[in-house]
Parts: structure tokens; C-alpha cells; sequence
């Protein structure tokens, strides 16, 4: 094989559900070239503990298929997954993929936090698309984490609703949601959870426009992906912590 075709870093993901259609979309307009993203799915019937539960022996299926072809790295996808475990629960089911298959293991949600420290932030904004108490398990989560919610935009849909939400009105929310949360100066920075909205152009233009971070699932994962990795170079263009790989 041809070196300039030879993936050196095989991420692989466990999304929360078989089809995936904005997480490939995004991760391949932001990557350097050489990065692979590897997805098997999960069947997730609903934003609760229990649900998510009854789908981890799944998640021990899918983890094994991708390190038995060749992932890196892996990834339980999707923040509503993390919250409904809650952040000791997740923290040790990490701990536990890790210890089996010798490999880093992350959620897109501990990737956020991990970015929000990385970034010096203390007290930021949530964008989300969830209602009222999915809003209310974030942000105990990140208060766990350290990390003070001090302002949060939403337009509460449920997971249905999120499923078959269109690009444009996907879009459009990313950058309005945001931008309202930009209005309250105590905001240092904003995060927009979830992985069913296209929003990568929210961080290009509002960081431009406010001059403080956005992070999301896929800019947030792909940043601790590479910096496990030991990848040093920046990825510009798509937000101030992928950015800083290079600093």
C-alpha cells in the first residue's frame, strides 16, 4: 500500500444508533489526512439509564469487532448516553474498556470536558436540542467535572424528534442557539452536545464573530483523538481547540 493511503490512526466509534450520517459528514471535513473514523452502532431506544443499560453487552460486541479490525482508539458516542450512566458510572466503564482492550477509551461528553479545561474555561453556555431534564443532567455532570453551566439555550426535542431533524434547520439552531447564549458576557465559552445537528459551522463563524470557543461532540473528540495520539500539528479552521494541538 501506498504510505499516503495508509490510515495511521483508526478511531473507532460506538455511535448510539446504526445509522450515521453527520458524525462521517463532519469528522472527515475537519481530520488530517491519514485519520480513519471506524463506526459500529448501537440501538438506543431512549435517553434513559435504562435504556442505555440494556444496550452496554452490545457495546462490549461492538467494541471488540473494531479493535479486532484495527481501532486505535474507542469512542462511545453520543452525550445523552454519558448522562443517562451518569459521570461515576461512565468514568469506570471507561476505566473497563480500557484495562480490556489495552487501547484509550472516551466519550464525546469527557472529550468536552476534557477541552473545556484545556481551554482555560470556567463558566460556559449550552446549546442543546433536549428538553428540560436532559438539560438538568448536563449540567450536574458538568458540575462533577468542575465545569459551571451559566446560561443554556435549548429547543427541546425529543430523540425522535432529533432523528429527523433536517440539515438546514440543524444548522440554522447550531448558530442561533449559540449566539444567544454569546449575549451574556459571564459566558467564556459555549458547547453545543449532541451529535444529530451539523455544527461545525457555528464554531468557524461564531468563535470569528465573538472572539470565545465553541466546542462540540465532533471538534471536542477528534481534539483528544489526536492529542492521544501525540499528533502536534494544528487543525485550522474549525475552532480554537483543535487549533491548540499546535501549541
Amino acid at each position: 500500500m501506498s504510505d499516503d493511503l495508509k490510515p495511521w490512526l483508526r478511531v473507532g466509534v460506538v455511535t448510539p444508533h446504526p445509522l450515521n450520517d453527520t458524525l462521517p459528514y463532519e469528522f472527515y471535513r475537519m481530520a488530517p489526512t491519514g485519520v480513519m473514523l471506524m463506526t459500529a452502532g448501537l440501538e438506543i431506544s431512549d435517553y434513559t439509564r435504562e435504556a442505555v443499560e440494556e444496550q452496554l453487552p452490545v457495546l462490549d460486541r461492538r467494541a471488540d469487532a473494531l479493535i479486532k479490525r484495527g481501532a486505535h482508539r474507542i469512542v462511545l458516542s453520543g452525550v445523552p448516553l454519558a448522562m443517562a450512566l451518569g459521570r461515576p458510572r461512565t468514568l469506570q466503564l471507561l476505566a473497563d474498556l480500557q484495562e480490556r482492550w489495552k487501547v484509550p477509551a472516551d466519550t464525546d461528553l469527557e472529550a468536552i470536558v476534557a477541552g473545556v479545561k484545556k481551554l482555560g474555561l470556567k463558566r460556559v453556555g449550552a446549546a442543546t436540542r433536549w428538553k428540560g431534564p436532559m438539560n438538568d443532567r448536563l449540567v450536574s455532570y458538568l458540575a462533577e467535572a468542575g465545569i459551571e453551566v451559566v446560561g443554556i439555550a435549548n429547543s427541546g426535542r425529543t430523540m425522535q424528534e432529533n432523528a429527523s431533524l433536517d440539515d438546514a434547520t440543524g444548522i440554522a439552531l447550531a448558530m442561533d442557539l449559540s449566539a444567544q447564549l454569546f449575549q451574556k458576557p459571564e459566558v467564556e465559552g459555549v458547547i453545543m452536545p449532541g451529535g444529530r445537528w451539523i455544527t461545525i459551522g457555528a464554531v468557524r463563524d461564531l468563535e470569528k464573530q465573538f472572539g470565545r470557543p465553541v466546542l462540540t461532540n465532533h471538534t471536542a473528540s477528534l481534539w483528544a483523538a489526536l492529542r492521544d495520539a501525540n499528533h502536534k500539528t494544528s487543525v485550522s479552521g474549525w475552532g480554537r481547540l483543535l487549533d491548540s494541538l499546535g501549541h
